[in-house]
């Protein structure tokens, strides 16, 4: 059954006259007339009362044009929807992302562009620590992770982009002797506890950490690991320790902590993209595509 005979029976029922039908849809009259009979034939019922030389569907018309109108909506529907995704006006982004990334309110922004250029793209969210980022995006569970440097050596099936870059910060609780202090050198806490996150040996804001402190001239006695920043901080709040963190989580003010300035000349913190460098899909593509000149234009 072809669409076109749905159609051509559509209008037919519209106008329940042969002639006028016809030539709605330029065609001759007894052609429209033998596609219907055979509509009727290969569905086995009779659409359309014939009597007294007038047009009228038959109950089983009715119920097969209600249906039939339904079923031209979606096929259109499906045309539009398999066009607008070969173009890349809607799709899904799967993103994951570390923890502190989302801290930095360039991130956010540059999802708020994503959403205002391309409103159909949906964008479904994923957190967790650099290895678990890893594994999904090598495994296609998402098609984007945003991670902290530094990175480990990543395998050939992934691209690394760099988006943009930060300041690090000290954050203490607020009764630490040294909590007034306008800024500090890493040094100056070299014996004290240290609150760091769980990150993956030599990966992530755990090493950056590990060689801002070896810079420094010591080696960190860390008391507490957190799986994110917000326990991190979480923990700095309950003076468990000090922490070094990325300038944008600052903005996660508990009433018990503060942040300082590090006098000591660090590297800025770097955020990444890390995908697939071979994307089927048109909506990933233009979504990094806006994440990479967004965070290379920032």
């Amino acid at each position: 059954m072809q669409l076109r005979q749905l159609r051509n029976f559509v209008v037919v029922a519209e106008e329940l006259h042969m002639h006028r039908a016809a030539e709605r849809l330029n065609m001759a009259q007894p052609a429209l007339s033998q596609q219907i009979k055979s509509l009727e034939e290969r569905l086995g019922v009779t659409l359309f009362s014939r009597a007294n030389r007038r047009l009228t569907l038959t109950a089983a018309g009715e119920v097969f044009l209600q249906k039939t109108r339904m079923a031209l909506h979606m096929a259109d529907q499906a045309v539009l929807e398999a066009r607008r995704t070969a173009r890349g006006e809607q799709g899904v982004l799967n993103l994951g992302y570390v923890s502190s990334a989302m801290f930095n309110d360039r991130l956010p922004a540059m999802l708020r562009q994503l959403r205002t250029r391309w409103p159909d793209i949906q964008v479904s969210l994923t957190t967790g620590d650099v290895q678990t980022l890893y594994d999904a995006v090598l495994s296609y569970r998402i098609d984007v992770a945003i991670l902290r440097a530094p990175l480990a050596t990543l395998p050939d099936a992934l691209a690394v982009r760099p988006l943009f870059r930060e300041k690090m910060r000290l954050a203490l609780y607020d009764q630490h002797p040294l909590a007034n202090a306008a800024s500090l050198n890493l040094a100056s806490l070299k014996n004290e506890p240290w609150i760091s996150l769980r990150d993956p040996s030599g990966v992530g804001l755990e090493q950056y950490f590990q060689d801002a402190c070896k810079q420094a001239g010591f080696a960190p006695q860390v008391a507490q690991y957190a799986s994110d920043v917000s326990t991190l901080i979480s923990l700095v709040a309950a003076g468990l320790g000090v922490a070094l963190v990325p300038a944008s989580v600052d903005a996660m003010r508990l009433e018990n902590v503060v942040y300082l300035d590090v006098l000591d000349r660090l590297e800025e913190s770097e955020l990444c993209m890390v995908y697939h460098p071979l994307i089927r899909s048109e909506a990933v593509k233009k979504s990094i595509a806006l994440l990479r000149n967004a965070g290379m234009n920032n």
